[in-house]
């Protein structure tokens, strides 16, 4: 299976703009009607903003002119009345927004979440860790900027824009030429350099998130690091990763800044075009002091918008790759499907029968771990699989939980076919344990009780007694309720809670993945007590390479070249002096000698 590394970008769908637009403004479908009437306050703050150079016009050109001054107060009044209203508006939209923003972050992040649990084990196998995180924290959070923006920044400077240009054609269309001449060389320079600059956004986000995996796995792997004495190399390869995210940043910026440099100098020449217009018809008669002061009002409100606008454009390219990078994590689609009449199984005997299967990871399909096998296991049989590293162990194991789906052939658990019945209630009847004993933050009563919430406390109580793991537990500060977390316990005392977490599930089929290949000989001892105790009346599969905990078995299967070598009890497999007779002689007969 070829994984995903921080060594390199992730590859992403190629999507539409316009399309991830339209997808991320459907999330204001929730919140219409606070949508609505906070853009409704935009534009009636933005035509405040637009109207406010007019006053300033007549104030000017009729009251000073005219000598009035009572209608001066009233004029000033007014214009002070107008910027009061455009400030409570303000004030008031952008609360709606800010909490609407919030709302439609924390939807997403839900969603993403939700999806994530429904996705297959190879998602997660064929990926760092610290890429997924980077688009359900990272990127998710990156889209509440992109909704501020849009709503606060994009949608009332678009307006004044539109309005200020029908004012100053109204007013003026020779004047107004000032600014409209160069919106020609304003909306290519958007293009080529906003719009095509998508791709450099898109591969800075690919470098971050190559930095958040490797900085998620050297902080995971910080015991092993420091063991090791890798510190120095460490550093080095988190210097190369931000010199890529460096480089990435300043090419999408460097290309950006090219447009604040069109407008600052389309803005000069726009101011420069209006007093040289001004200048001539002034001569002429055609155009008064108050008019001249609010053009150049409006000129300012022109370009300062734009500029606004480009700026947010720039951010919003950027914000667009996230949104992409989230719904595409929203739209991947689960290798494992239930199908549409999808029935629950119903287990009585636990019997496990594999039908000609054949498996390739989903990436690999030309590589094949198994190949045609069949097997036939019996209810309440412990089955052993041993064989080399990568023969197909653990595949087997991940078969039977439906982890993954086979290529070819079918599962069948009482003679259901798994693959046509419902993931709860096949995953319900059947408990894994693993070597990786994970134990999740919280108290040891909560861990106990994951795989079974409506166990009672006896049970649960029980269950330790019997794994010989209630001494343990009551050594600590607050027994049952004491607090855990990676460290607190050993990975023995981890394997055993895992197993007591099992017992309690009381699952109809036991997968246990080298369940005892990190315990010592004493812990080793209560693991195979309770594992017998968990294993009676259950089919049982074990994959362990610690030969000792499986000479028990009903069955051992050696599984090696695509398929099973051999097969038979210890003493069968012993007789034949094959390759589990090797393995057995390779891990005890030298312990002997010592």
């Amino acid at each position: 299976m070829a994984v995903n590394t921080y060594r390199q970008d992730e590859k992403t769908s190629d999507v539409s703009n316009f399309k991830t637009l339209t997808r991320t403004l459907g999330y204001l479908r929730g919140y219409k009607v606070r949508t609505i009437i906070s853009i409704a306050m935009i534009l009636i703050q933005t035509l405040i903003v637009a109207v406010l150079p007019m006053i300033c016009e007549y104030a000017v050109d009729v009251n000073i002119a005219n000598g009035d001054a009572r209608a001066l107060i009233r004029t000033t009044l007014a214009g002070a009345g107008l910027v009061i209203l455009s400030w409570l508006l303000t004030l008031g939209y952008k609360r709606i927004l800010a909490d609407v923003t919030n709302k439609i972050v924390y939807d997403i992040r839900r969603e993403a979440f939700d999806h994530l649990q429904t996705l297959s084990l190879f998602y997660f196998d064929s990926r760092p860790t610290g890429k997924i995180l980077s688009r359900l924290i990272g990127d998710v959070s990156s889209l509440k900027e992109m909704f501020t923006k849009l709503i606060t920044t994009l949608i009332p400077n678009v307006a004044l824009v539109l309005s200020v240009l029908v004012i100053m054609v109204k007013s003026s269309p020779r004047l107004s030429l000032s600014a409209i001449i160069l919106l020609p060389l304003l909306i290519l320079s958007v293009y080529f350099i906003t719009i095509r600059g998508f791709k450099n956004w898109m591969s800075f986000r690919h470098k971050n998130s190559n930095m958040n995996a490797y900085t998620h796995e050297a902080y995971t792997g910080i015991k092993v690091i420091q063991a090791f004495g890798a510190e120095k190399e460490t550093i080095d390869e988190a210097d190369r990763i931000v010199k890529d995210v460096e480089k990435a940043w300043n090419k999408a910026v460097r290309r950006a800044d090219l447009l604040n440099f069109v407008i600052f100098w389309s803005m000069g020449i726009g101011y420069f075009i209006l007093y040289l217009f001004a200048v001539r018809w002034l001569k002429l008669g055609q155009s008064s002091v108050g008019q001249l002061i609010a053009f150049a009002s409006y000129i300012a409100l022109f370009w300062e918008p734009v500029k606004s606008i480009a700026s947010t454009l720039n951010q919003f390219t950027n914000q667009l790759t996230s949104a992409q990078r989230v719904f595409e994590l929203l739209d991947t689609q689960s290798i494992l499907q239930e199908v549409p009449d999808a029935a629950k199984l119903k287990v009585t005997k636990g019997e496990v029968e594999f039908k000609d299967i054949t498996f390739a990871y989903p990436d690999e399909p030309e590589v094949q771990i198994l190949q045609n096998l069949n097997l036939h296991v019996k209810s309440g049989q412990m089955i052993a699989l041993v064989g080399p590293t990568g023969a197909g162990k653990t595949t087997v194991i991940n078969l039977i939980a439906r982890f993954y789906d086979p290529v070819k052939g079918q599962v069948l658990i009482d003679g259901q076919d798994i693959s046509k019945v419902t993931l709860a209630s096949l995953r319900s009847n059947i408990g894994v344990m693993t070597q990786d004993s994970f134990l999740f933050s919280g108290t040891v009563k909560e861990n106990l009780l994951y795989g079974n919430p409506q166990a009672s406390e006896d049970q649960m109580k029980e269950a330790c007694t019997r794994l010989g793991l209630d001494e343990m537990i009551m050594s600590l500060p607050q027994g049952f309720d004491s607090h855990l977390d990676q460290d607190t316990l050993s990975q023995g005392q981890k394997q055993l809670i895992a197993l007591a977490r099992t017992l309690i599930a009381d699952p109809a089929i036991l997968l246990l993945d080298e369940a005892t290949s990190a315990i010592d000989t004493r812990t080793e001892e209560l693991v195979q007590k309770g594992m017998s105790i968990l294993m009676k009346g259950r089919t049982s599969f074990v994959v362990a390479h610690r030969l000792s905990t499986i000479v028990r078995a009903d069955r051992i299967l050696v599984i090696q070249d695509k398929g099973i070598a051999e097969s038979g009890t210890h003493k069968q497999l012993l007789q034949k002096n094959g390759i589990y007779a090797d393995l057995y002689n390779s891990q005890f007969i030298e312990l002997d000698k010592e």
